[in-house]
């Protein structure tokens, strides 16, 4: 089992491929490692791929109780430990706090960054407050019932074509143990302020469905005017967990962006 001990807790990780340049997979709360299976596949026959549950989801272990404040870290431990110099990072919601803050603090070594449904990591509190204002709303509706998760992390297409695959959705997000989900994701927990996103040298690709309920395009659509040099992609139909639902789509868009970022 590939269980790095890393500060204050310990790092389940998955490492497929031979490429010469990695992809770390940055998966949301509603997933772990395995959230990746219709991405690994396609990506590590060109790239080395590197998977990982985020402390206290999965099989990783958070004995400091440091949350989403050692994303970033654990990251940096991870990347040291396999000898990785660069990578891109694929991060999904919850995952972009560990993308973008670690791309913020380490751009030397993100030579790509994908952030999929998800600003998390953008340091501008006006946002943050608009989507804990709506995660509350949310809330409201079922807490942390079926129903939430039905709702709001896939898109309504989604739900009515592929019920074997949302359940298959609801059966991953189950492995993970009972956690306090993170609802911060400010300043003090590390992420990278606006301003500083506005000199930030890596290439950024958001990509967002425009029947995201967890979060708003619109919220994702402001926060990508802070990144410098970035661009967002709309996708009509898709909901909060584009990987899952469009895994074509996604993987195209992701293939396109870094041919682009390496001029192949």
């Amino acid at each position: 089992m590939p269980m790095l001990p890393v500060t204050g807790g310990e790092l389940y990780y998955e490492d497929r491929g031979d490429g010469e340049r990695s992809i770390v997979f940055a998966h949301g709360a509603g997933g772990n490692h395995m959230s990746w299976w219709q991405q690994v596949p396609h990506f590590s026959q060109r790239y080395r791929c590197i998977t990982i549950d985020h402390r206290g989801f999965g099989q990783s272990l958070d004995h400091s109780g440091e949350g989403i404040r050692a994303y970033p870290r654990d990251l940096e431990e991870l990347l040291d430990h396999l000898g990785v110099a660069s990578t891109a990072i694929i991060a999904q919601s919850m995952g972009g706090f560990t993308g973008m803050t670690f791309a913020g603090r380490h751009a030397e070594r993100v030579w790509a960054l994908v952030m999929a449904n998800t600003f998390l990591g953008v340091g501008d509190e006006d946002l943050m407050a608009k989507a804990r204002e709506h995660w509350a709303n949310l809330a409201q509706i079922d807490p942390g019932g079926p129903a939430y998760e039905q709702t709001n992390m896939v898109g309504d297409r989604f739900k009515r074509e592929h019920p074997e695959r949302l359940f298959l959705y609801q059966q991953v997000r189950a492995l993970n143990p009972p956690i306090d989900l993170p609802e911060g994701y400010t300043v003090e927990d590390g992420a990278i302020p606006a301003a500083d996103l506005a000199n930030l040298d890596v290439p950024v690709l958001f990509l967002a469905g425009d029947e995201d309920g967890t979060i708003p395009i619109e919220l994702t659509a402001a926060a990508q005017q802070h990144v410098a040099g970035s661009r967002i992609e709309r996708v009509p139909e898709a909901g909060h967990s584009l990987y899952w639902e469009m895994p074509e789509l996604f993987n195209a868009r992701v293939d396109a962006f870094f041919d682009e970022v390496l001029g192949t």
